[in-house]
């Protein structure tokens, strides 16, 4: 541990969960998302700590997660891996097919650093002749090793299937699924190591990830937005909420040896009464956004040194100990610093520790929590982000003024914080809780929750003397079904996520010898715009200001990444990313911009076409410079009307703004937008969206009379 003088405590806290991917009736995993990201995020998180001994962190494991883990190391059933395991000529067609399109569409980075394997992406992608035996071995292997993080590349069954002048072939399957099932069986040991080393603090949330206000009581929801539409009937199961986290506690000490000391809520979902809950059993610690924070305290007590300390929630159960995360540092690791050279990343991230620890006056060094998801933002980042975290820990390992801490430390040190006279009820995103209510889709969800428990209630059978049926109850009540309904995110599989929530639903009434209702046979979803990963999923309403200020900002919008071409690093775009999307009256776009090329001498280009008539505006780069420079418009278009309501900001990206009605734009337009980054005559990176497939701009705005029609 550093000295004890230092000027800074980081706290880490790494959030490791996944849903239940397992369909009740068979127990097979529907989705392969456990196995593929145990070899390449959660294993090698551990192993890159446990290289620096004298840091310190905490890892949250959700116990669902933990039973899929066992699980896969037991060789249980998963649908992919069972299907890549057969020999290719006894697949059936169709799940030949499913085969293809899922070891297809891994995420662009992962199969970008072949071009061989990036080659049989896009053949599948493009249809026609489905692939041959020796094409979709290939494929099988590739995805395989795209999907082990760089640090296994070395192992020998990698190394042997690279070796040929093809690369891998059907033959490396078999023995690359073994090396999968041994990678994934060294992961809760590497964690049980660095915790009974106490290198880290192990913490858990509850059992099957629910929002524990709302499963206290749904009608919180308003607490944060009066406005907020909700399900009828509502649900109010404090007593499930309750059970939720007794059975993470046993759970999580069952896996680790002892009982967790605190939790992380699932998606940082707090309110007074889960607080309660939590204190009853025994847990000294919770953590959740500043934006909760912010929402607690009195206008004249909200101070940025504010966030920096602990806070303590006296509940009747006890006092609780509730950690703050720091929002812009944690969203720079999770959204920022994939597009930033790894030395500048880690500079800037140290940087501004120190420029808290100067900024703050006190006792005591200033505590900044530092939280996110620990497996699904380095897929955006080089080598899976190896060398941002390898140089990060480096550096913290090397600075005397920065200690690392866990929450146990914290409480040990400074006991359980200041007191807190409300707490906030809300979540990590928006400090609400509309991503899991509000939704008639999200609404229907709930309303089939409360009618199932009300069924199970009534049958009279409590959870000692139905205790899977209440099981499926508790696998039910988790927030990724929520997640995924609704407009807020986009899946390919939201129709299986909507099924594997009602096969939970009607398990409830099958496991307690009961038919399980016509209703939980209609499918929930009834919206779904078309939408991929280059469609706008809804309204946007960016504050344009150069800064991603909430996740949720752009999470609706269009998004085309660039392909590798203009060379600044290692063949990459320096421009990395083109977002787009629309709300009544405007269009607007972001640019993510490699910070080596925002340079005075460059432009961003952005040209906006819808048949024949385009317009094109000329943009800096440079944070605080970006002014919009009219380069190309129709001759009817008057500039000075035309740029009387645009806004751009040039920060962390560049962001745009243009009102629709003066390019002559209206809902059911079709529009192509090109995005070129130049300096001088070089082009540095281009994107293109809405070619061929032009992009529609969309009339989005009511969302509820789609969903009745």
């Amino acid at each position: 541990m550093a000295a004890p003088d230092a000027a800074v405590e980081l706290l880490f806290l790494w959030h490791h969960h996944q849903p239940d991917y397992r369909s009740p009736a068979t127990a097979v995993a529907r989705l392969p998302w456990v196995r593929l990201h145990a070899v390449k995020d959660y294993l090698d998180m551990a192993l890159r700590l446990e290289r620096h001994p004298g840091l310190r962190a905490t890892f949250n494991f959700v116990p669902v997660l933990l039973d899929q883990l066992d699980d896969a190391v037991a060789g249980r059933g998963d649908a992919l891996f069972d299907a890549i395991a057969r020999p290719i000529e006894s697949l059936e067609a169709e799940l030949r097919a499913e085969v293809s399109r899922r070891c297809a569409a891994p995420p662009p980075r992962l199969r970008e650093r072949w071009p061989r394997y990036a080659a049989l992406c896009r053949k599948v992608a493009r249809g026609g002749a489905p692939l041959d035996d020796r094409e979709l071995g290939a494929l099988e292997a590739w995805f395989l090793i795209a999907w082990l993080d760089p640090m296994f590349h070395g192992d020998p069954e990698v190394r042997e299937a690279m070796a040929g002048p093809s690369g891998p072939a059907v033959a490396h399957v078999a023995p690359l699924l073994a090396l999968h099932a041994r990678r994934v069986a060294e992961v809760l040991p590497a964690y049980r190591r660095l915790a009974e080393r106490g290198q880290i603090e192990l913490s858990t949330s509850p059992y099957a990830h629910p929002i524990l206000p709302l499963l206290v009581d749904t009608a919180c929801a308003r607490r944060a937005r009066p406005d907020l539409h909700l399900p009828d009937p509502g649900l109010a199961a404090p007593e499930d909420a309750e059970r939720q986290i007794e059975r993470a506690r046993l759970r999580h000490a069952r896996a680790f040896g002892a009982a967790p000391l605190g939790m992380w809520p699932s998606e940082g979902s707090v309110s007074p009464e889960m607080a309660e809950l939590v204190a009853a059993q025994g847990l000294r610690w919770i953590a959740t956004d500043e934006a909760v924070l912010w929402r607690s305290l009195r206008a004249g007590e909200r101070k940025r040194a504010a966030l920096h300390r602990p806070w303590c929630v006296r509940t009747a159960a006890g006092p609780l100990t509730v950690l703050f995360r720091d929002h812009e540092l944690s969203d720079r690791i999770g959204f920022v610093y994939q597009n930033w050279e790894a030395g500048e990343a880690v500079a800037d991230f140290v940087a501004r520790l120190r420029r808290i620890g100067a900024e703050h006056a006190g006792e005591r060094p200033p505590l900044v929590t530092v939280a996110l998801d620990g497996e699904n933002c380095w897929e955006h980042y080089p080598s899976d982000g190896g060398p941002f975290l390898d140089g990060l820990y480096a550096a913290l390992a090397a600075a005397p003024d920065i200690r690392t801490v866990t929450p146990g430390d914290v409480l040990a040190a400074r006991g359980p914080g200041e007191p807190l006279a409300n707490l906030h009820s809300g979540s990590w995103i928006d400090a609400d809780f509309h991503i899991w209510i509000g939704h008639p889709e999200k609404n229907a969800a709930w309303e089939r929750i409360a009618r199932a428990r009300a069924d199970l209630v009534a049958s009279g059978q409590s959870e000692a003397d139905a205790p899977a049926a209440w099981e499926s109850l508790h696998a039910a009540e988790g927030s990724d079904w929520f997640w995924w309904l609704g407009v807020d995110h986009h899946t390919s599989d939201k129709a299986l996520f909507d099924a594997l929530l009602r096969e939970h639903l009607a398990a409830t009434y099958e496991r307690r010898g009961a038919q399980p209702p016509d209703w939980l046979a209609e499918p929930i979803t009834r919206f779904e715009p078309e939408a991929g990963e280059g469609t706008p999923l809804g309204y946007l309403r960016p504050r344009i200001d150069g800064r991603v200020t909430s996740y949720y900002e752009w999470a609706s919008a269009g998004r085309c990444r660039a392909a590798a071409g203009a060379a600044m690093h290692r063949g990459e775009s320096a421009l990395r990313d083109l977002y787009y999307g629309f709300d009544e009256r405007s269009i607007h776009l972001r640019l993510d911009i490699a910070t080596a090329a925002r340079t005075p001498s460059a432009r961003a280009e952005i040209r906006v076409r819808r048949g024949p008539k385009s317009w094109g505006f000329a943009l800096g780069v440079m944070p605080g410079a970006a002014a919009i420079e009219i380069r190309e418009c129709p001759e009817d278009f008057r500039p000075e009307a035309g740029m009387a309501g645009a806004k751009v900001a040039s920060g962390q990206v560049l962001e745009l703004s243009v009102p629709l009605a003066p390019l002559g734009l209206a809902p059911g337009d079709e529009i192509a937008i090109v995005a070129v980054l130049r300096d001088g005559d070089a082009v540095l990176g281009e994107i293109t969206a809405g070619d061929p497939d032009p992009i529609r701009i969309t009339d989005l705005a009511d969302e509820a009379a789609q969903w009745s029609a």
